[in-house]
């Protein structure tokens, strides 16, 4: 039997699962998706600045540095972590980048290290997410990024669309505490996902910073089928896009 585990903190201490799904919808895993919807090839995630300056030392200037420290990008970075920033244009000349975000990518590294399969979930996929989870294994964790080491809403919200993404593939599928506090608050709390994600802090803070647009298109459900998988290139953990 398909068994899912939601964890709605990501200071909880991970269980090992076949497949891992990361949820940071407000902005890391959307941003992620779009990256390989625009044409982009590899993301290399880092934990800190320091880290991804480090990297792109040694990979060279075609590697892109791309996130967020306080929601803006830290100085001297390409890009921030807003998916509105990335282009078909740009990626096609750069498709290529090194991301490090506040929540978002260290809840992915953290995934990587209880092992199985580490795809990346947000609503823009979260049919296709769940698919392609449903199909990898049969004990499925989605972790919830948070911020600041505590849960956060949005995630949590979203991981309730993705519950029920599973359930439309098969209803017999147990469900955890966890997975059943997400998928309670998705369909019973708010009359859609924008309302529920708007309703966390994180977001009152991008709107605070006149990043509303990124929460719109954060909350656009199923529109794509890519699901990018976390892997190794090198010597380094690395995202590629399905």
């Amino acid at each position: 039997m398909k068994e899912i585990n939601v964890v709605l903190s990501p200071s909880e201490k991970l269980d090992q699962y076949d497949v891992w799904l990361v949820i940071d919808i407000l902005r890391a895993t959307t941003n992620i998706v779009n990256f390989f919807d625009l044409g982009g090839r590899m993301i290399i995630p880092a934990k800190t600045v320091e880290e991804a300056r480090r990297i792109q030392s040694m990979l060279g200037k075609e590697w892109l540095l791309a996130g967020e420290r306080n929601m803006l990008p830290p100085e001297g970075f390409d890009l921030g972590n807003s998916p509105l920033e990335y282009s078909e244009s740009e990626l096609s000349r750069h498709p290529y980048a090194i991301l490090t975000t506040s929540n978002g990518t260290s809840a992915l590294l953290k995934a990587s290290r209880a092992g199985g399969h580490i795809f990346v979930a947000c609503a823009r996929n979260a049919a296709s997410a769940a698919q392609k989870a449903f199909n990898s294994g049969n004990s499925i964790g989605i972790l919830c990024a948070g911020r600041n080491q505590k849960a956060g809403l949005d995630d949590i919200v979203c991981a309730g669309l993705v519950v029920d993404r599973f359930l439309k593939l098969d209803q017999g599928i147990a469900l955890s505490d966890g997975a059943r506090v997400a998928l309670e608050i998705w369909e019973n709390c708010f009359d859609n996902l924008q309302r529920g994600v708007r309703s966390a802090q994180h977001a009152d803070l991008l709107i605070g910073m006149g990043m509303e647009k990124d929460i719109v298109f954060s909350c656009e459900i199923d529109q794509t089928e890519k699901v990018p998988h976390l892997t190794e290139w090198e010597q380094y953990p690395a995202i590629e896009g399905y």
